[in-house]
This record gives C-alpha cells, structure tokens and sequence, in this order.
C-alpha cells in the first residue's frame, strides 16, 4: 500500500452499531486515515437507509466540522458524502460520522436477526465492529462468525469482532439472531437457590460434555438457518430466473443479507447471476 495507489492510507476502520428498537439502529464509523494528497472528501456506500447524518474530523489539535450530503446513486444505495478541510499530505486524521439506519434487524424464523455485510475496496491496517443490544433482549443463534469478545452488564450486551492487515476485496459478513424483549420475572424465592446449588453439584461432572454438545448443536443451527433461506431461493428459481432485486421482496429480507445468501449459493456452484441494468438476474445452475 502506498502513495501511488491510493489518495489515503486507512490505519483504522471501526463501525459501531446499537440497537435502539426493533426498526432503528445507531450507527457509528470511525475511521484512523492518512492522506497521500490533498485530500477534501471521503465517501461511504450503504444499501440501508441513512437519517441524521453528521460527521466531524479528529486533527488530533483541533475538531472539525464534517458537511454531509447523502444521495441516491444506482441500484438504490446511498452515498454519504463527507467534505472537510483540507488534509495535507502526510497529515492524519480521524472521520467520526453518526447516522441512524434501518433494515439491518428483521424477522427470522419468529426471531429477529441484524445482518451486516462490508466489503473494502483497499487495504485496511485494523478492522473493528462492535454490536449493543439493550437490557431485555437475549441473543441466540446463529451469531456468525463467532465474536472475538462478549461483554454483559445490566443495561447492555456487547459483542465485537476484530481483524487486522485486512486486504483490499475483503469482506465481512454479520448475522445476530436475538429474542424480542423480555419480560423480567419476580424475584424467586430462596430455596429456589438451595434447589439449583444441589442440581449444580450433581450435573456438574457433566458440564464439559455439555458445552461440547451445546456447541455442536450451535453449529448445526447456524447451517440449518442458512440452509432454509437457500432452500426458498432455490424454490423460487426452479419456476425461472429471479431478479436480484425482487428476491428482497419475496424473502422479506434485507437486500444485504440477500447478496450474502447468493454469494455463498453462487461459491456452492447452486446458482449463477448475469449482471443486468443497475441489478443482477440469477439463474438456477443445472
């Protein structure tokens, strides 16, 4: 990575999401870069929607303002423009942009489910992302890939990922199943504690092959889930060829997690897709 390939150097990508309701998420995107030119505008692509946009830029000796401009651009993604003064080359700075989505939680199987997906077009030094999920909410599988940390405390449930040296054409896939809110029972009597000491002691000798199986049975969740929404699509192609567009629509999903599906079909050799206007059309492979 260097001068002559790129405008900029990113040290460091973070994305912070928290869940705020069942439609709104909370995002936030920091990014550590260093400029190899004159460098006045950075621009993000998301396939979600982008409200209250705003943005300021880190000089480390001072905090500037950040003007936002989100448009339209093909196939219904959204570019969040972000122009700032100007960063010499060798200057770095951080861009912090804060925005409120939708779309990234849906329904699945009677559960709700975030589903993110990033792709970066150079290289990155450190990758991080970072999901909050309030008090009241449980998570269940699947949880791919499996978090490199999980954090519990009273009011919030942290999960994050971390990757380092990330190569330009990397990318990154998240799905979080979790519960709707739960409600909080009566606090139990105590000899119900007496109770679950006793029962702990006497399952205790089998806890490890119990994690072993818990596991195992995690993973099997997780492929069966995918299993079924490739199953769908599959249905749905033996009668024709499908835009990419409408399967949105007919699977009642996210058009980010719709791409991930196929690209996992497409790696499987289940499916083909032929680039047509601003979509793709996907053909069943015989």
């Amino acid at each position: 990575m260097g001068a002559g390939e790129y405008d900029y150097e990113i040290n460091a990508y973070a994305v912070y999401f928290e869940v705020v309701s069942p439609d709104d998420v909370k995002e936030t995107i920091e990014i550590d870069l260093t400029s190899y030119t004159n460098l006045t505008q950075y621009v993000i692509y998301t396939d979600y929607p982008v409200e209250n946009a705003s943005a300021v830029l880190d000089l480390g000796s001072a905090v500037e303002r950040i003007n936002v401009t989100v448009r339209e651009v093909l196939g219904g993604t959204n570019a969040i423009y972000m122009s700032f003064p100007t960063l010499k080359p060798g200057q770095s700075a951080r861009i912090s942009l804060s925005l409120i989505t939708r779309g990234m939680v849906s329904e699945s199987n009677g559960r709700e489910q975030f589903t993110y997906y990033i792709r970066f077009s150079q290289p990155v030094g450190v990758f991080h992302m970072q999901l909050l999920v309030p008090k009241g909410y449980a998570i269940l599988s699947p949880i791919i890939p499996s978090p490199d940390r999980v954090e519990s405390s009273t009011d919030r449930l942290l999960l994050e990922w971390k990757r380092s040296n990330v190569r330009s054409g990397d990318e990154f896939y998240f799905i979080v199943g979790f519960s709707g809110e739960i409600t909080v029972p009566r606090p139990p009597s105590p000899w119900l504690y007496v109770g679950v000491f006793i029962i702990g002691l006497l399952i205790g000798g089998g806890s490890v092959y119990g994690y072993v199986l818990y596991r195992e049975r995690k993973r099997e969740e997780e492929k069966v889930h995918l299993r079924s929404d490739e199953e769908k699509i599959l249905a749905l192609l033996r009668e024709g060829p499908v835009l990419q567009s409408e399967l949105t629509d007919k699977l009642g999903v996210s058009k980010a997690k719709v791409s991930i599906i196929l690209r996992e079909m497409e790696e499987k050799g289940l499916i083909t897709r032929v680039k047509e206007g601003r979509t793709y059309r996907v053909f069943l492979k015989e």
